[in-house]
Formats: C-alpha cells, structure tokens, sequence
C-alpha cells in the first residue's frame, strides 16, 4: 500500500501536495478543469466541467478499479492523473492511464512524478500493461507520456474527434509492468 498524502518539490521548490481525490473534491477538480486553456479541454474524452460528470467520476463503479491522484498547491488542485481498468474481461490486465497537469506546473517534473506513482498502483493492481491514448496530433501529450517510457502500438486514423467536431488520429502507447 502507498502512503499518502505525500509531498512532491518541484523543480523550482514549489510542494505540490499528492494525495487520492475523493467525493469531496468535485468542487476543486470542478474548478481545475474549468481554469484549463481550452485547447487542454479540446483532448479530453468527457466534459469534465460538468458537476454531474465529476460526481460520477468519483463514485465507486461497477466492474472498474480506478486510483485517481491529485496535484494540490495552496488550496487548488493542479494536476489529476488516474489509473482505471476494467476488473473482467480481455483486457482485465490492461490499465489505462490519463495524466494532466495545469500549465503553471508544466515542466516542473510533476508530470513524471505522477506518472510513477499511478505506475507503482498499476503493479500493484496486478497489470500487466498500462495504456495511454492521446489525439496524435497533440505533441505536449505525446511527449511526456513518451518521457514516462510508453511506446507507440499504433495510431487508429481519424478515430476521435474534439469537442468542436473536427476528426484526429488517436495514438495508442503502451507500457509493460
């Protein structure tokens, strides 16, 4: 088991508290995920800008094991990243990881040292792949989940689109436990 909360120094010494969100955290992920620029919330698979969307986000759901991370500076959440897979099925040993970060706090090493943690939970979930899907064309993403040792499985040309409507390939990278 891993202890939180921890406490994560920043390249350029800011603490940046690390803890797992619960239910009473929908307000401050609420409000993380509305202070994005909206390019950040072009890539996103859910609008999670929604209340009803982040009540369902962090409720226990059936048949899926999800260990959600927060980035917490001051009073705000920062960053969010996420490790959920589904608990039957073919792809049981696969766990898929989604990782942001607010853009004050980019490049500040949070980004892996998130990346880690949500790693050490997947092992510890008996995965035996972690997975990471990003739009192709978003080259910050792809870089830093790149950085975390993912490779690329494969691209599935024009599969996603944003939420403006226009079609993007989406990559698929993946890293072995």
């Amino acid at each position: 088991m891993i202890r939180y909360p921890k406490v994560y120094r920043a390249k350029d010494g800011r603490a940046i508290v690390v803890r797992p969100a619960t239910a009473d955290d929908v307000t401050p992920l609420l409000e993380f995920f509305l202070s994005l620029p909206e390019e950040d919330r072009l890539h996103l698979r859910v609008d999670v800008t929604q209340r009803d969307v982040m009540h369902r986000r962090l409720k226990d759901q059936p048949h899926w094991e999800v260990v959600r991370l927060i980035g917490i500076f001051g009073n705000d959440v920062i960053a969010e990243c996420s490790i959920a897979h589904r608990t039957y099925g073919f792809e049981s040993h696969v766990g898929e990881m989604r990782l942001l970060v607010a853009p004050d706090f980019r490049r500040s090493g949070l980004a892996t040292y998130l990346g880690r943690q949500i790693f050490a939970h997947a092992i510890m979930m008996d995965l035996e792949k972690v997975e990471a899907a990003v739009m192709a064309d978003d080259a910050q993403s792809v870089r830093c989940i790149k950085q975390l040792g993912f490779e690329r499985e494969g691209v599935l040309k024009g599969f996603v689109k944003d939420v403006q409507g226009n079609n993007h390939d989406l990559l698929i990278l993946a890293l072995s436990t």
